[in-house]
């Protein structure tokens, strides 16, 4: 019996478009300042197959395959990136809580115990109290309170315990089949994938890869979960 859903933020919950774009400008920027010049459209497509098998990041993947094998280049640009991503990490400025997370945060929230399950800054709590739904999360922390991250089993481990049931009494929802899908099948949970984002391109790499139940979007999620015994 379904107890709990442990539900990720960025896809599901977070329309994160904004910082994508805002990677993939300061990359190309990087790597002009380095003296290599990549069209936008060959760097999109590098992302995109990078998504497709699974890479754990896949922006620094289309890097590489630009510099290699210049080691020194790829470290230099990895820094500058790191400094950038973590502007964002800040504030999550042009993050939007997408306005299906609205409606069925409330619902599950109705039926189940709800935990966040996200690699995520301070400031995504911040957004979710905006928005109205973090008093919905009886587990209302983020990777960076835990000092854990995905695809950690530990992380899945403590969300779990703070929530108090068992992996096989808890669904994890999330957009990402290698930080979402593939830890959470193996402590025995239940699993869904949302189609949304530019995670939506991944392609399974192995059976422990494939979710339960795909839905296209956070609203089907209510009426998918009694098929699955909730």
């Amino acid at each position: 019996m379904i107890r709990a859903i442990l539900l990720d933020l960025g896809g599901p919950v977070f329309d994160e478009q904004a910082e994508y774009r805002s990677w993939t400008e300061f990359l190309l920027g990087a790597l002009e300042a380095e003296g290599i010049a990549v069209a936008s459209e060959e760097f999109a497509r590098r992302v995109e197959r990078a998504i497709a098998r699974c890479d754990s990041n896949p922006y620094l993947s289309a890097v590489w395959a630009a510099v290699r094998p210049d080691l020194e280049r790829f470290r230099r640009i990895r820094e500058a990136f790191r400094a950038h991503a973590q502007g964002f990490w800040e504030d999550l400025r042009g993050t939007i809580v997408r306005p299906e997370a609205r409606e069925v945060v409330p619902i599950l929230a109705g039926r189940y115990v709800l935990g966040i399950a996200a690699n995520q800054p301070v400031a995504a709590v911040r957004l979710l109290a905006e928005a109205d739904i973090l008093r919905h999360f009886r587990w209302p922390h983020v990777s960076e309170e835990m000092g854990v991250a995905k695809p950690a089993p530990l992380f899945f481990r403590m969300v779990l315990d703070g929530l108090g049931v068992a992996p096989g009494e808890a669904v994890m929802v999330g957009d990402r089949l290698d930080h979402d899908v593939l830890p959470a099948k193996l402590l025995g949970m239940t699993t869904v994938r949302v189609l949304v984002g530019p995670y939506a391109g991944q392609e399974p790499i192995s059976p422990l890869h494939v979710p339960d139940r795909t839905i296209s979007t956070l609203a089907a999620l209510p009426d998918a979960l009694p098929s699955l015994g909730g």
